[in-house]
């Protein structure tokens, strides 16, 4: 057996430990670039506790707010302000775009050019070879697990794509996991951020890059969304339901950096780049891909251990034991839609997708990293079938 398992940042996690922000920055240097969302610091107990810790510790700060997706424009003009201000340290707050950025950002400001330069699939094949700005990682969403991860995902708007700046240099330094701030997510964006954790989680399992230590930790993180995504979409104040969401997003990121994740995240940069919610698409495919490889696996390699993985995953989430392998892969594909229905996840032609952009979107997911981890390489005519179900 061999595998590699990259560094994790200095975590924090549990309540209230957001109030400790100004000490950590501290170990750093004085000057602090914020690259926030408006929703995080629109927050007035964020907003306090964060003025608060800082000014205690005599620290100077800018602020850049991020709105929607991060672009390479986006990105690029806060790597010219990180300078302007002459940042020591940088800090990402929000969601997965707010993070994303940040990294990007800190992996620019040592290394110069483009975020195109460095981006995959679309860039110019740069690598990341200098270390960042030193980042601090503070989800307010339980979703993307980026606090954790060596990527940041961009969006090219010409080419109407998302691609990966990926490096481990861009792992941050420390990640402040602190349910508390998000107790006010709305409904809405609490269940489609569940639902990206949930796949990072279940492709990671899958992945054929798995390995024992993110089986663990996948297999743990379900759990805890399984048991909790629902209660925190009816009742956002669930401290505990929070936490356990909290988890699930961290350990999905853990998981998703050391095994890779599969085919709905391959799907998903060519469809983010349609402006389609990141959250949506893994919740709108993800019962229907998990389906679809279950049946070519099948066909193709009986014996596959990943089918094992999903019956599993089956028992899991249905808390019961099955002495068929067939009637616990249907339990967890039962499972899944059901909790997209009862999320209320949107259809994606609700975001426009028709079925003339069908073949465009599959020819571009193939030529995504996220494919080539997928349990099993899906034909085209079944990667288009998929999408034709979940229109």
């Amino acid at each position: 057996m061999e595998f590699e398992f990259l560094p994790t940042p200095r975590i924090f996690f549990g309540p209230k430990q957001f109030h400790n922000i100004g000490t950590l920055v501290k170990e750093f240097g004085s000057r602090l670039f914020v690259v926030a969302s408006g929703s995080a610091l629109n927050s007035p107990e964020i907003r306090e506790t964060f003025t608060v810790s800082i000014i205690k510790q005599d620290l100077k700060f800018d602020t850049y707010l991020i709105k929607g997706e991060p672009t390479i424009e986006t990105v690029d003009f806060g790597v010219q302000k990180a300078k302007e201000f002459k940042t020591d340290v940088i800090m990402g707050l929000g969601g997965g775009s707010a993070i994303d950025t940040c990294k990007a950002i800190a992996g620019l400001f040592t290394n110069g050019g483009s975020a195109r330069d460095y981006m995959e699939v679309i860039g110019k094949g740069a690598v990341i070879t200098k270390p960042s700005l030193p980042i601090i990682a503070i989800p307010t969403t339980a979703g993307t697990g980026s606090e954790v991860t060596k990527n940041a995902v961009i969006l090219a708007e010409k080419e109407k794509f998302k691609a990966s700046i990926r490096s481990p240099l861009l792992i941050p330094k420390i990640a402040i996991i602190d349910p508390r701030l998000m107790q006010t997510v709305p409904p809405s964006v609490t269940a489609t951020c569940g639902m990206d954790a949930l796949t990072q989680l279940i492709e990671a399992y899958t992945s054929k890059k798995s390995q024992p230590l993110t089986d663990a930790w996948a297999l743990l993180g379900v759990k805890k969304a399984s048991k909790s995504l629902l209660t925190c979409y009816r009742n956002g104040q669930s401290l505990e339901a929070r936490e356990n969401m909290a988890l699930a997003s961290l350990l999905s990121g853990i998981c998703l950096a050391n095994a890779g994740l599969g085919a709905i995240h391959g799907f998903a940069s060519p469809m983010g780049g349609l402006q389609i919610p990141h959250g949506v698409i893994c919740a709108a495919l993800l019962a229907t891909t998990i389906e679809a490889n279950i049946k070519q696996l099948k066909a193709v390699d009986p014996e596959n251990v990943t089918l094992t993985k999903y019956a599993k995953l089956g028992e899991l989430v249905s808390e019961k034991s099955f002495t068929s392998i067939d009637d616990a892969h249907k339990a967890v594909i039962d499972y899944l839609k059901k909790l997209t229905q009862e999320l209320k996840i949107p259809t994606l032609s609700d975001f426009g997708l028709t079925d003339s952009d069908i073949r465009t979107i599959v020819d571009k997911a193939k030529k995504s990293s996220s494919m080539n981890y997928n349990p099993i390489k899906l034909k085209k005519d079944v990667l288009i079938g998929i999408l034709q179900q979940v229109m």
